[in-house]
């Protein structure tokens, strides 16, 4: 990388941040994280500390929020009315993608052939087995090999030629909605788990197995509000709260619309990017100066952030920097909402005359990497509502208006 590439980006700034411990659980225990999600502007993630701690902010019986006016459960009061839902809904949806399902299986077939599909063994509700339908997006031989006995690990570099393209925008899963259609999943529950990867998880989240007491679901708020790097921990306390929060029709509605809005928004522009091209270190440091990022050392000393992606950042190095160093990399989101993250510099990987440091780090929490998956680097489904194209627009009109 080369440091004379990136502008001066540096706005002073102030913050309000919220800590989050370096442990990993204790994020999730403490007073300021639970300020934190009961407040009404973390409703978006579709959590509260309810799901993780046991304290419900809101009151009695209400569901979790997952938008200012809906919520989502997993639990149904008739079996009959729902499942009827369940087919109307997925039959629908199917008819209305039809042409691009198509599309997608003469576009494989051109480009990988023959298996376009993936079937493979998840576990349903009561533990019964069922086989789970995808356009096939990985190597067959090598992630059999990989995926053995765990998770697909990030950077496998093992995609098909569209492979990773349906992933990365979740087209992939496409085909389950005649899962929804045979009656193996519901359109909205926990997402379905391999039998070897369920037992490992099973024997170290507690509660676990709650997620078999109903369907397994296409998407659901854990899928859509978490990144993949998401501590599966996180999300079972969500899933385990859903499964015992009765289903809300329209809230389950809302939730399929909007991300079926997402997805087609990932789509369109992952084919801009792919066709048009962008340059990487420009987006990096665009995505610094857009949140106002600041790294904030257990000693109070705050430094301006010029660059960051996933393992590494540019930084005024101030003071002699001396590395390991803790702290909290600050973002204002561009609706004013702050957050942070707890973080530590490991290594310095290079000096710039003009004062700057490039320096690996990593973050301390699974809270920490949530937050950073979530609202940095936008790594879910359904962004934070700062993100949408309405908000995007609101903040252009109010700009041109104070101009």
């Amino acid at each position: 990388m080369n440091f004379s590439t990136h502008k001066e980006l540096e706005k002073p700034n102030t913050y309000r941040t919220v800590d989050d411990s370096s442990s990993p659980f204790s994020d999730f225990q403490s007073s300021h994280y639970r300020t934190e999600l009961s407040s009404p502007s973390a409703r978006d993630t579709g959590y509260a500390s309810g799901a993780v701690t046991g304290v419900d902010p809101w009151p009695s019986g209400g569901r979790r929020a997952i938008w200012p006016r809906f919520s989502v459960g997993f639990q149904p009061r008739s079996r009959i009315v729902y499942r009827t839902y369940n087919f109307a809904i997925a039959m629908t949806l199917f008819l209305m993608v039809l042409p691009l399902f198509l599309v997608i299986t003469a576009l494989l077939a051109l480009t990988q052939g023959a298996p376009i599909f993936y079937r493979g063994p998840r576990i349903g509700e009561n533990g019964e087995l069922f086989d789970v339908f995808k356009f096939r997006s990985l190597d067959s031989t090598k992630a059999a090999m990989i995926t053995k006995d765990k998770v697909l690990p990030k950077g496998s570099g093992i995609e098909t030629p569209m492979g990773l393209f349906l992933r990365e925008t979740r087209l992939d899963e496409i085909p389950q909605l005649l899962n929804v259609i045979k009656g193996d999943m519901n359109m909205c529950g926990p997402r379905p788990v391999r039998p070897e990867i369920a037992a490992q998880y099973a024997a170290t989240i507690p509660d676990y197995e709650r997620r078999f007491r109903v369907k397994p679901g296409m998407i659901g708020p854990a899928q859509a509000f978490m990144s993949h790097g998401t501590s599966k921990a996180i999300r079972s306390r969500l899933n385990n709260k859903l499964c015992r929060t009765e289903v809300s029709y329209l809230g389950e509605i809302s939730l399929v619309f909007l991300v079926g809005a997402c997805v087609a928004a990932r789509t369109v522009s992952r084919i801009g990017s792919t066709l048009f091209g962008r340059r990487s270190e420009r987006v990096e440091a665009a995505r610094a100066r857009v949140y106002d990022m600041r790294f904030v050392s257990d000693d109070g000393q705050s430094r301006a952030v010029f660059w960051v992606d996933e393992d590494q950042l540019i930084l005024d190095q101030g003071n002699a920097l001396n590395v390991p160093l803790n702290g909290r990399l600050t973002m204002l989101l561009p609706d004013g909402q702050t957050r942070s993250a707890a973080v530590e510099l490991s290594t310095v990987q290079a000096t710039a005359p003009n004062g700057r440091v490039q320096v690996s780090y990593k973050p301390k929490s699974e809270y920490a990497e949530h937050i950073l998956s979530r609202y940095l680097f936008q790594a879910v489904v359904v962004p934070h509502r700062s993100e949408f194209l309405s908000a995007k627009l609101r903040r252009a009109l109010s700009r041109s208006t104070a101009a």
